[in-house]
């Protein structure tokens, strides 16, 4: 099927610590806000939206994306949250990416490492050679 790796994507993985905003981090709306400016500014086109509340605290909100999927996990006893965005847009470097980790150290008031970003590739596959 593939002769050859190919790209499929950007993946954004990255820990959002020392939140300074609790509003926002237990904010559900807040952050579905936040998501969906995301999701304008970098025109990702948004076919679901899901959310779970956790007991006693917390909550995970993910976008299905046309191009993929974003996804937030809160921890608000530990001032914390994980993020995570996939697409397959073929960028030429990791400045989107990299403005996105940004607004969101910044919309949380937070301290961050830096984001890892991972460049995904489509594994050469010849269907006719594979193993059942």
């Amino acid at each position: 099927m593939f002769s050859e790796s190919q790209y499929s994507g950007k993946h954004l993985l990255c820990d959002i610590k020392q939140i300074r905003n609790r509003n926002l981090l237990n904010n559900i709306d807040g952050i579905k806000q936040l998501m969906d400016s995301i999701c304008n500014a970098h025109q990702y086109s948004i076919l679901q939206k899901i959310e779970h509340v956790f007991e006693p605290q917390g909550f995970s909100v993910l976008y299905l994306l046309s191009e993929s999927h974003m996804s937030i996990h809160t921890f608000p006893e530990r001032y914390y949250l994980a993020f995570d965005l996939y697409t397959c847009r073929n960028y030429a470097n990791n400045d989107e990416y990299n403005q996105i980790y940004n607004t969101l150290i910044a919309e949380f008031d937070a301290t961050g490492e830096t984001p890892n970003i991972i460049n995904r590739y489509f594994t050469p596959f010849n269907i006719l050679n594979a193993d059942p």
